[in-house]
This record gives C-alpha cells, structure tokens and sequence, in this order.
C-alpha cells in the first residue's frame, strides 16, 4: 500500500511538473504560427487564391458540353413560306409536334487578351494573399513576443516582491523583539506591517495580472485554456539583438505595397484590352429527330430517324462602342494606380522614420537599463546596511523603511526598463527583416 501511494505520489508530481513546464519563446512563436486562428484564415486566402488562378487558366482551354432535348409542342407552330414553286401563293407548314435532339458543342478561345490579363491578374492576387500571409505571421510574432517580454516582466515583479515580503518579515520580527524588550516604539511595528501589508496587496495584483497575461497568450497561440502555462526566466545575456543593417526594403508590407501598384496597372491593361477583338473557334455536332405522333417513335420510317448535322466555325468580336464604359474604367484605373504609387512612398518614409528612431530608442533604453540595473543593485546594498545598521540599533526605523522604498523604485525602474529595451530590439528586428531570430 505505501509502495503505491509512493507511486502515485512520483507520478503526481511529475504530471505537475510536465503542466507548468516554462515554454521558450521559440516555442510560443511555433505554436502561434501553426494554431493561431487568425492566421489560420490568411492560409485560407493563399489556397483560394490557387483555385482562383486555376478558375480563370481554365477559360483558356476548351469547353465541351453535351446536350439533350425532348419537346412536346402542344400546339405545334405554324411557317408561311412563298408558294410559288407549288403554284400558289403560300405555303403553310405545320411543324411536327414532337421532336427531339441530342448534341456535342465546343468551343476554344484562340485569341483573348482579357482573358490572359485576367490570369495575370489573379497570379498578382495570389501573390498578394500570400504578402498578407507574411506580414499577418511578422505581426503575429511580435504580439506573442511583447506579450511574451510582459510574462516575463511580471514574473520576475513576483518574485522581486516576494523577496522584498521575505525581507521586511524578518525586519518585523526584529521590530517585535526590539519592542518586546523595550528597544522600539509600537509605532515601528505597525509601520513594517503596514508596508508588509502593502506588498501583499502588490503580489496578489501581480498574480492576477500574470494570470491575465498567460490566459491572453493561450489564446493567441491556441493553447489549450484548461493547461497552465509558464515562461522561461528572463536573460539579458541571451537577448538576440538585432544587426542594425539597415532598413528592409523587402518587407512584406513594403512588398504588398508595390504589389498592389502592379494590381493597379494590370486593372488598367485589363480596361484596354477591352478595345482588342477576340477569336473562338466553334464546333458543333448535332443529331434532331421528329414526328407527328408520340407512338412513332417506335417503328422505323422518316418521322423518327435521326438526322446529322455536324459544323465547325470561327466566331470574331470586335467591340465599336461602349458609351465609353472602358475610358472611365482606365482614367479609374490610373488613379488607382497614382495612389498606390503615393502609399508606397509614403509608407517608405514612414518606416526610415520608424528605423531611424528605433535605433535611437534601442541605444536609449540599453543605456537607461544599464544604469536602472546598476541602481537597482546599489538600491539593494544600501538597504542592506541600513537594515544591518538598525539590527545593530544604530538606524532608526524611518531611515529603513526609506530605504526600502527606494529600492523598491529601483526596482521597479529596472523592470520597466528591461522591458523597454526587449521592445525596442524587437522593433528593430521586424524593421530589419531579422524575426526568424526569434523562432530558433
């Protein structure tokens, strides 16, 4: 019985172990890629895209139909025709009330330029949808990845805090002896458990916080929502930094972009080409039988054979005028194409000015780190003179508690500044085309 409790109990543990095992953020940005629901549907668009370029090959190629017909004519129609050749004035024919048919068409485009620009037309739209796709996955790995930065953030905040609850418990229990023996006021023990109590008050902020943040990545990167989830320590050490290469100007943004400038001028040779004539070739191959009498249709006899009538031909359009449908559309086709010269310039600009300032914020907020690091440390020593001192009887206890509170600013500094300094680097790896970084 204690051999399986035992094991029960080994395997317990290890089932809790392997729930709350830290993801790496390579690990989130994986599952992200291959789960996330909204990017699910851009994968969507690529492959209708594909079908979409295939719909419009196939206008291209041959069509064949084959058709069938049988007709009751109730009340058959009636031709007049000139009856000259008869010795009278009109011939009247009265038409069969019954016939039927059956029939093989085709029909080939060999020359439509509307066509071939339409299937360029959905080549670029495939391409388009597959630009979407990419930066869809670039916005998609920075979300996880600043939320990724605020778990990490957070978690140490928690861990910070519980050090700092750690540390004035046993600045109150020296308190309370000091005081049991007459060596501190009442006064001070209700401080230190005043700001203990404010501590609390921060940790069970931080958690919930933290709880927010997981539940927010699971979502995002469609983890399951009943599993806990953890995130690896934060290391500065193993930071990818960004090579600062400058701009890349083969972004998936500044791609589809120009892309869309393609779109733009291949609507407007579609406009044109409406003034190009088109050439078919034309085929038919037809069998018709009639009769007068439903019945006929089973004995031999001409009423009911079946006559043959087979043809190939050649059909040409050539559009005059259209109420100059087809000049409107290429006037609006060339704003269309204006603007999206004008997007991408602009866009161009906007992001040298976005490079141009990362690198600026990246070399602001390494410097702010490095030094809130370094106050953070001097923060901590000198709290733990101070705090020696007071043990010693020589603090009082207003000068410990300052100095608590100025470590826990420093604290809070360097947090915030770490923080900081992962945004900005990652900014600087999307504007540099260097993401992929983050996925190994």
């Amino acid at each position: 019985m204690k051999k399986l409790l035992f094991t029960f109990s080994l395997t317990l543990l290890s089932s809790l172990s392997m729930a709350q095992e830290a993801l790496s953020l390579g690990q989130c940005l994986q599952m992200g890629i291959e789960r996330n629901l909204n990017l699910k549907t851009y994968e969507g668009n690529v492959l209708k895209g594909k079908h979409n370029i295939s719909e419009n090959r196939a206008r291209l190629l041959p069509q064949i139909n084959i058709g069938a017909a049988f007709n009751d004519n109730f009340t058959p129609p009636v031709s007049v025709t000139d009856g000259t050749a008869y010795g009278k004035p009109y011939n009247v024919t009265k038409t069969l009330q019954y016939n039927s048919s059956a029939s093989i068409q085709l029909q080939m485009p060999l020359y439509s330029q509307t066509a071939l620009t339409a299937l360029n037309i959905s080549k670029t739209l495939d391409q388009l949808n597959s630009l979407s796709y990419n930066k869809a996955k670039e916005d998609l790995i920075v979300q996880i990845s600043k939320m990724y930065y605020l778990a990490q953030n957070t978690e140490e905040q928690i861990g910070i805090i519980k050090d700092n609850i750690k540390r004035l418990e046993e600045l109150r229990d020296i308190t309370q002896a000091f005081h049991d023996n007459d060596m501190a006021l009442s006064v001070d023990v209700k401080r230190v458990n005043v700001n203990l109590e404010n501590l609390s008050v921060q940790y069970d902020n931080a958690k919930a916080m933290l709880t927010q943040q997981y539940n927010m990545l699971k979502y995002v990167i469609d983890y399951p929502a009943d599993k806990t989830i953890a995130v690896e320590k934060a290391n500065i050490e193993q930071t990818d930094m960004a090579a600062l290469t400058g701009l890349n100007e083969n972004l998936s943004e500044l791609q589809l972009l120009r892309k869309q400038q393609t779109l733009a001028e291949q609507q407007k040779k579609l406009a044109k080409d409406g003034y190009l004539p088109t050439l078919a070739l034309t085929g038919n191959w037809t069998y018709a039988a009639f009769t007068d009498k439903f019945s006929n249709w089973f004995h031999s006899g001409e009423s009911n054979h079946w006559y043959k009538s087979n043809g190939i031909g050649l059909t040409l359009r050539i559009p005059v005028f259209d109420g100059f449908e087809k000049r409107s559309k290429i006037r609006k086709a060339q704003v269309d194409i204006d603007n999206a010269k004008l997007s991408y310039e602009n866009a161009m600009k906007g992001m040298q000015t976005q490079y141009a300032n990362a690198v600026n914020d990246l070399a602001n907020n390494q410097r702010n780190f490095s030094k809130q690091r370094d106050n953070y440390l001097l923060a901590e020593d000198v709290y733990k003179v101070t705090s020696d001192r007071y043990r010693e009887g020589i603090a009082s206890m207003t000068e410990v508690l300052q100095d608590e509170m100025s470590m826990s600013d420093a604290q809070n500094n360097y947090l915030t500044a770490h923080f900081n300094y992962q945004v900005s680097n990652l900014t600087l790896l999307k504007l540099t085309g260097q993401l992929e970084k983050l996925l190994k």
